[in-house]
């Protein structure tokens, strides 16, 4: 019940009694347990009856409730959180469900009213916010992840205090799917509530989780043995909060849906453009960084902020072409053996399709490269008519140098010392001297926390053999330089300096250089002191003077 933003719905036990929620609730009735990690605290939720809907038949019952839970992953710690409210009718079947979380600093929603033999609604994550309708049976129940509160509403209204294995199908609506879901009664266990001892039932269900029920059907514990993870209930106070639904900002633009071909599989992707414009406007491309990101800007559960640059710039009366990743969203493409020219590839692509569009000035063509992109843009700039090219935090040295450096700061943010900080990073230079070399490697002579790397060879020996000094000293069009002083993944001091010298170097006249001293990576303002990828987890916008200056100097150009 831990991992992910899942909603489940269960079909009734067969066991059903006749009770109803006005039998096992009353209003103002509240529960809360507490999220235990290896027997330490990591989080809570709730669950509390507000009653009747008024004047509603048949009648409608009111839940609110919500959950937080703090996890660690290798960015850092990152909290997720919950709350919202659920309507369900007599016999516990939901009938409308309104939920707001966030998610490693992303915001999310869930809306749907049940009906017809259906689910209706939508589901936000980020800015993406995507319609649904699916067929769920009317004698449903729901279980959402990390909602204990629903497991009590379905326990108490139907599982039986003894009694052989009871099957419990579970509807998964993003699947389609119904899975074969068990439960299995285990005995008896004895917990002191107040002054006395009581004794329950156990339970253990086909997922591995063991659940503790009182006589009543009162859910006292589920427990994830396998995760060290277990839901406790508690008479102790604990935070309940209201979480606001996602703002979403309504774009008067024209969305236009793109396939670009790319010989056996499509990029996918949109243009955008302000409503009302007519004629050949100036048009931007965006180049991602590294790692898979839709065109959006979503990676891995995480926000890069992508969307809010692309709309600021449709806003500023710019045709916008924004796609997913090649193996990301809608797009096709292999993966495997990928390579920095194979990337290349891909945005020159992109950009041949904005030169050939009727509705674009092929005189006024701008490619955006952020990070990893920031090596491709003076690529497609050297081949073909752009405009200008703006970097962002752009790297200036050698993909083994960048590298070195996150080992390094990385290291010495998780507080190792020195003398193993030097141990270790000569370890990190062999290996990557290893892999971005022409011999063949043996995985088992790699050390086991590397190995995963290796899949990436080619991508990082295709990084090996290209010099970006040398290209951006060929760059004739214009460029601005952006860069965050407080970016820890791509440097202010080691990597900005060496492009501008480069360019003004080779005779380009028209380069600019913005500096920003409070922005990372993804150019939005530092939480952490020092600055922390930490601070990727967080909502965060990006930063209203990087957005105004970028789009000044594009409209000057």
């Amino acid at each position: 019940m831990v991992a992910g933003w899942v909603v489940w719905v269960a079909a009734a036990l067969p066991q059903q009694t006749s009770r109803t929620v006005a039998d096992v609730y009353v209003p103002g009735a509240t529960a809360a347990w507490i999220f235990e990690q290896g027997g330490v605290a990591v989080g809570h939720g709730w669950w509390d009856y507000a009653g009747r809907v008024p004047d509603v038949e048949p009648a409608i019952h009111r839940f609110t409730g919500g959950w937080k839970l703090k996890l660690n992953n290798a960015l850092g710690a990152a909290e997720l959180c919950a709350s919202g409210e659920v309507l369900v009718d007599d016999g516990g079947h939901p009938r409308q469900i309104r939920l707001c979380g966030e998610a490693a600093g992303t915001a999310t929603a869930l809306d749907a009213t049940f009906a017809g033999g259906f689910a209706s609604g939508s589901s936000v994550v980020g800015s993406q916010t995507k319609p649904f309708r699916i067929a769920v049976a009317p004698d449903a129940r729901m279980l959402i992840n990390n909602w204990i509160g629903l497991v009590e509403l379905a326990t108490k209204l139907t599982l039986p205090a003894s009694g052989p294995t009871v099957a419990i199908p579970l509807f998964h609506p993003e699947s389609g799917t119904t899975l074969a879901y068990e439960i299995k009664t285990l005995g008896t266990f004895e917990v002191k509530r107040g002054e006395a001892m009581v004794s329950g039932r156990k339970y253990r269900d086909s997922l591995g989780e063991v659940l503790r029920l009182m006589p009543d059907g009162e859910l006292f514990e589920v427990e994830v043995a396998a995760q060290g993870f277990r839901m406790r209930r508690t008479d102790e106070p604990i935070e309940r909060f209201t979480l606001e639904p996602p703002r979403r900002v309504v774009h008067q633009f024209e969305r236009e849906e793109i396939t670009i071909d790319r010989g056996g599989w499509s990029i996918a992707g949109e243009v955008t453009k302000k409503s009302g414009l007519e004629g050949a406007l100036p048009a931007v491309f965006f180049v991602s960084g590294s790692g898979l990101q839709d065109r959006n800007g979503m990676s891995g559960g995480i926000e890069l902020g992508t969307h809010e640059l692309l709309d600021h710039l449709t806003e500023a009366e710019f045709l916008v072409l924004r796609v997913d990743d090649r193996g990301v969203g809608k797009s096709g493409g292999p993966l495997e053996g990928l390579t920095l020219g194979n990337l290349v590839d891909d945005a020159r692509a992109g950009v041949e399709f904005l030169l050939a569009r009727p509705d674009v000035d092929p005189k006024r063509v701008f490619v955006i490269g952020h990070s990893e992109g920031g090596v491709t843009a003076p690529i497609l700039a050297c081949e073909l008519p752009l405009r200008g090219i703006v970097l962002m935090a752009a790297p200036g040295r050698s993909m083994f140098a960048i590298l070195q450096d996150q080992k390094r700061s990385g290291l010495a943010a998780a507080g190792v010392p020195q003398p193993m900080i030097d141990s270790e990073l000569e370890v990190h230079a062999k290996f990557l001297e290893l892999v971005t070399g022409t011999g063949e490697i043996d995985p088992a002579e790699v050390r086991a926390d590397y190995r995963p790397a290796l899949k990436d060879r080619a991508w990082l020996r295709s990084h090996a053999e290209h010099d970006p000094i040398a290209q951006i000293a060929s760059v004739k069009q214009s460029v601005l330089i952006a860069q965050g002083a407080k970016d820890v993944q791509v440097s202010a001091d080691r990597d900005t300096p060496p492009l501008v010298a480069a360019l003004r170097a080779a005779g380009n006249a028209d380069v600019t250089l913005a500096l920003f001293p409070d922005l990372d990576h993804l150019f939005k303002r530092t939480l952490s002191d020092p600055p922390s990828t930490a601070d990727y987890l967080k909502a965060r916008p990006v930063d209203a003077e990087f957005l105004s200056k970028l789009t000044a100097w594009l409209q000057s150009h």
